[in-house]
This record gives structure tokens, sequence and C-alpha cells, in this order.
């Protein structure tokens, strides 16, 4: 029989990118069909310098998501030393797309990497390189050419980038849109990305580690990827129902938050107040994730978020599962585990419940019947107990 040790190092060794997450995650044409009411939206088209951009990042009036950094930023340095030879030149630019939060924070929709390479090389962390015009400002910092070239450094700080705010509150459903728009020419968001930049905070940093944690891999046997916050994406989701169930969830006037059919606009808010509720209650919230983690591998192994197949091949990861499941790990936490095991195999006989996985899953009543399923065989185990 493996060791725990040994059970362990075999999860680390498996990478499995799948996850049932039942096309919820990216947007798809029938997102954009949706039909929205009249909100109000507003969008203002303003000029700013190089200078001023950089003026207002350095003093955190600007956020560019650091997730997104991390994984699309330009890594060739011709790219960057065009773009730059391009600004001297004073080749007109797309345009950059802001969008406001509620703290009047600006955050990067589109033009990230334009940005990041404008402020990098005003703080002098890449020479030009590669360039085939201006040949004469190749292997230059951005302080060469404040001391050697000072007129092409005025250039660059005085250079007028035309950006667009969509202004707060534009509801999330309406800003995902916009942002799909947007993007379509390059790196196109999901829904958990475009999130992820929206509500920079203690959730994105709750998220980060939560999904870092060698608990909740070995829990999932490495079965979620981290690739386009796929990982980041169920977790949020269990967090909210669980939070949703407790009664915690309330809005910034501390009226309950309810679900209404709208994933989006619900996990909107489920950011946004893990953004404004207190350093230990965040804490804590990491701390029942990772405990419930760690005995959902202790009784049920690596397998435990997997809808049983009457295949071979096992299914992946389910979503919908996962949160279930972690709810369940929760209200029973004082339970014997081999009795947990016992309600949870029974759970994943029952054909109502595996229903409410995989069909209509973010309608409110299949999310109620799940939950409720899940409540009912909780009190099944007090009375047994």
């Amino acid at each position: 029989m493996l060791t725990l040790q040994k059970e362990n190092e075999e999860v680390k060794k498996k990478e499995i990118d799948e996850i049932e997450d039942y096309g919820t995650l990216d947007i798809d044409e029938d997102d954009l069909k949706i039909e929205y009411p009249n909100f109000s939206i507003k969008i203002d088209r303003v000029q700013y310098s190089i200078f001023e951009m950089k003026r207002r990042y350095d003093r955190d009036m600007i956020c560019i998501d650091p997730s997104f950094q991390r994984n699309y930023v330009w890594t060739k340095p011709r790219q960057k030393s065009e773009l730059i030879e391009s600004v001297v030149m004073g080749i007109p630019l797309p345009l950059i797309y802001l969008a406001e939060n509620k703290d009047g924070q600006l955050i990067v929709v589109d033009g990230r990497q334009r940005l990041t390479t404008f402020f990098d090389f005003l703080n002098n962390k890449f020479s030009l390189k590669g360039l085939k015009i201006m040949k004469a400002i190749n292997d230059k910092k951005f302080k060469d050419l404040e001391n050697e070239n000072p007129q092409y450094a005025t250039m660059i700080e005085d250079f007028q980038l035309v950006v667009q705010i969509i202004k707060y509150p534009t509801p999330d459903r309406v800003r995902f849109d916009i942002f799909d728009r947007v993007n379509r020419g390059g790196t196109s968001l999901n829904k958990q990305e475009m999130r992820n930049a929206l509500y920079q905070g203690k959730a994105t940093e709750l998220l980060d580690k939560l999904s870092e944690s060698n608990d909740f891999k070995y829990a999932t046997g490495k079965g979620v990827s981290s690739q386009r916050m796929k990982d980041k994406y169920i977790i949020l989701r269990a967090v909210a129902f669980y939070l949703w169930n407790e009664g915690m969830l309330k809005d910034e006037r501390g009226k309950l938050i309810e679900y209404k059919s709208d994933m989006e606009e619900f996990l909107g808010k489920v950011m946004q107040y893990l953004n404004d509720t207190s350093d230990k209650q965040v804490e804590e919230i990491g701390d029942i994730f990772i405990n419930i983690m760690r005995r959902s591998f202790r009784i049920l192994g690596q397998d435990a978020f997997r809808i049983p197949s009457n295949y071979k091949k096992k299914r992946p990861i389910s979503m919908t599962l996962f949160e279930s499941i972690f709810y369940f790990l929760y209200l029973s936490k004082n339970i014997e585990d081999s009795y947990v095991k016992k309600i949870i195999d029974k759970l994943l006989k029952d054909g109502e419940f595996i229903k409410s996985l995989e069909h209509a899953i973010d309608s409110s009543s299949q999310i109620e019947t799940r939950f409720n399923i899940i409540k009912k065989k909780y009190k099944e185990v007090l009375n047994d107990n």
C-alpha cells in the first residue's frame, strides 16, 4: 500500500490539462447575443501623454493585472524596441482601453504590452535593439537618450496616447462583452481573466495563494490547468457558494447578495466582497479552503471531484462537483471521515444530484437543487450521529 508521501509524489508527476466547466469560462457567440436591459453605459475618450500615464501608474491610479503580465508580455526585444521607434517617428498607435473600478482606479483592458513597454523603457529596464530605420539609437536606454539625444527623450514623454475609459458602474456582463470585442484582434481574454483584471486586491491575492497551494493540487490530482485561470475559476466558485450558502455574502450596504442565474454578476460581487472584507476574514476563508482540500485528499483521494464514468477512461475534474463536495465537506467537518465517504458515495449515485451537476448548471433552480440535496444529506448525517 502506498504511503501518503509516495501518493503525493505520484500526484506531482501528473499533468492532466482538463476540467469540465461546461463552457462557462470562455465567451462564445451565445454570450454576445444576450439582450441587455437599458444599462447606463458611459465611455470617455481622453488623451494622456506617455509621461502622464506613467505618473498615474506610479501612483497606483492605473493597474496592469500582474497575472496577465506573467503570461502575455512581449519577450522579444525587437518588438519593444520597434514600439519605441514608432513613437519617436510619430506613428499613430491603436487605442488603449481602460475600465474604471468603484475606487476610481483604472484597469488596463487593452494595451498592456504597449504600456508595460513604455514604463519599462522610461525606467531604463531595456535598451533598444534591432532597429532598422533609426539605427543611431540602437543600444540606447532612456537615460542615454536624455543625455545624448534629449529631443527623442522629450518626444517619447510627450507622445499622446488616445484612451477610452469604460466608466463605473457599467455591469460586468456588458464590460465582458466590450472587452471581448476590443481583444478580438489580439489576445482574447476569458471571463476569469477579465475578472482578475477588474478586481485586483485581496480577492486576486487569495486566488493566487489557493491555486498555487500543494493541497489544492493534490486534492485534484493536478487535474485542473492553471492556464487561462481555470484553477482560479473553480476555486472562486467554490468559495462563492460557500459564502452564499452560509449567508455571509453581503454587498457594501450590508444586504445579502442573491443569486439570480447571472454567474458573471454574482462572481463579480464575490470578488468585490473579498476585496472589501477584513484581512482576518480573508485569511479564515483561505484556511477553510486549505483544510477542506486536505480532508478531501485524505478521505477521497485525487479523484474526489470526478463524476463516475461507465468507461475505463476517467472523466475530467467536474467544476460543479468540486463546489458541491467542497460545501458538503465544510458542513460535515465534525463528522467521522469514514461516514462522510459513505454519504458522498451515495450522492454520486443520486440521479437528481448528478443531473443538477451537468444540465443548465448555472440556473438558479439547478444550483438550489444541488445545494439543497447537499444540505439534506448533511441533516441525515446529523440524525444518524
